[in-house]
């Protein structure tokens, strides 16, 4: 699965994208070509995308039938390709806490503070996922999603108790939350599934 997200990722969507703007950079006259060129580009860019299209239905049929999938596509707001590359970058078995897998994540706070890159330092979190958790929750905002509940409470108790935040600052420490709690479930689910050691999520056991 994670080869097949690959490909998506860093080959086709790359060059679908690629295309694409430069076919939009010359019918918005930022750029120029003659006829033969525009079609030669047009091509290619509908090419790329009817592959994207086909490795995406490649992809949905390799996790269809895998329990944590099954699992994850019944949250609304999660399809079977952001399931896939979830599933696809973590390795439950050595995420044996959930701190662990929000810190691999990239979704972790370290001496009070969010995780940022240090110059010349090597990431202690997987960017892409970490990337693919704040599409997920897009998507929860997006479709309503129940998980949407604890974001909106949060926006409520920041407004309420920081009044020294910027909306950007609540907006985001809002989403951040939010993550975490969908990783908590996921993390408790995943374990469970394989038979490995799990604790009570969070939510269960500090708030009850």
């Amino acid at each position: 699965v994670r080869q097949m997200i690959d490909l998506r990722d860093r080959t086709l969507q790359k060059a679908r994208i690629a295309f694409g703007n430069r076919v939009d950079a010359i019918m918005r006259e930022q750029d120029s070509a003659d006829e033969a060129t525009i079609e030669l580009l047009s091509r290619w860019h509908s090419r790329f995308l009817e592959l994207e299209e086909e490795v995406d239905k490649d992809i949905a049929k390799m996790v269809k039938d895998m329990p944590i999938v099954k699992r994850v596509t019944r949250v609304k707001g999660i399809g079977p390709m952001l399931a896939a590359k979830l599933i696809s970058m973590i390795d439950i078995e050595r995420a044996d806490t959930i701190s662990a897998l929000w810190r691999y994540a990239g979704w972790a706070v370290i001496d009070g503070q969010r995780e940022r890159p240090t110059a010349g330092e090597k990431l202690h979190y997987n960017s892409r996922l970490k990337t693919t958790c704040y599409l997920v929750g897009v998507s929860f905002l997006k479709s309503n999603s129940p998980y949407r509940r604890v974001y909106d409470e949060a926006r409520i108790y920041y407004s309420a108790n920081r009044p020294d935040w910027t909306e950007g600052h609540r907006h985001n420490a809002a989403m951040r939350k939010m993550i975490k709690m969908f990783l908590s479930g996921l993390w408790h689910n995943w374990r469970k599934l394989e038979g490995l050691p799990v604790t009570l999520p969070y939510a269960h056991e500090r708030l009850g």
